[in-house]
């Protein structure tokens, strides 16, 4: 099942969308015309504000790209080396949706800020993000997607709320440093069901 299957939210660029797109110079991000989805980032800096009204970010934005190596095209790159440049990012408040992929493999990137506008978190979003160490979702996310945070060596606390009504299969796989899923007080029947049992003894009640 797809984020489009959940929430009928198209989270990757169209050739139409790219074709009329708008150039953020300061950051390096290619936006829609309306602003309200980032399509694209290319040779963008370590840290990055994604600006106010933009409502999507779209699939593999800011994910790692065989560019970002310093090694020959076509050689093969070590996983070790395989790390977007970003390092950090402000997101606006606007953001409804991140897309499938948009963070995955941004291997320097300490901690994100989710926006309390936040619906959904797309497939893979932020696999093999191994310095992120908390997330808190807030209040409002419905959506992890599959294998959303999958790889996070780092992390050790995830916070989820009481809107959440779907998460992906393998959405924490391979986080072999996790502690503690908080769940609100009085769900702990409902995450018993969304979770599966290999992560059952990390949950605590609010």
């Amino acid at each position: 099942m797809t984020l489009q299957d959940i929430l009928g939210v198209p989270t990757a660029p169209s050739q139409e969308e790219l074709g009329r797109d708008i150039w953020d110079d300061e950051y390096c991000l290619s936006y829609s015309s309306d602003g309200k989805r980032l399509l694209d980032a290319e040779n963008f800096p370590s840290e990055v504000t994604v600006k106010e009204g933009c409502e999507i970010i779209c699939d593999d934005v800011f994910a790692f790209q065989d560019y970002m190596a310093e090694r020959n095209i076509g050689e093969e790159i070590p996983l070790e080396e395989r790390s977007s440049f970003l390092e950090k990012i402000k997101l606006p408040a606007s953001v409804t949706h991140i897309g499938k992929g948009a963070f995955a493999e941004c291997g320097e990137l300490l901690s994100i800020k989710l926006p309390t506008s936040l619906l959904s978190i797309g497939e893979s979003a932020f696999a093999d993000c191994w310095q992120l160490e908390k997330i808190t979702l807030p209040a409002g996310t419905r959506v992890i997607g599959p294998r959303a945070f999958q790889g996070c060596v780092n992390l050790f606390q995830v916070r989820l709320n009481k809107a959440l009504e779907y998460i992906g299969e393998d959405a924490f796989d391979d986080c072999e440093s996790l502690e503690t899923i908080l769940v609100p007080h009085g769900q702990l029947d409902r995450f018993l069901q969304l979770l599966p049992k290999e992560l059952h003894e990390f949950i605590e009640e609010l």
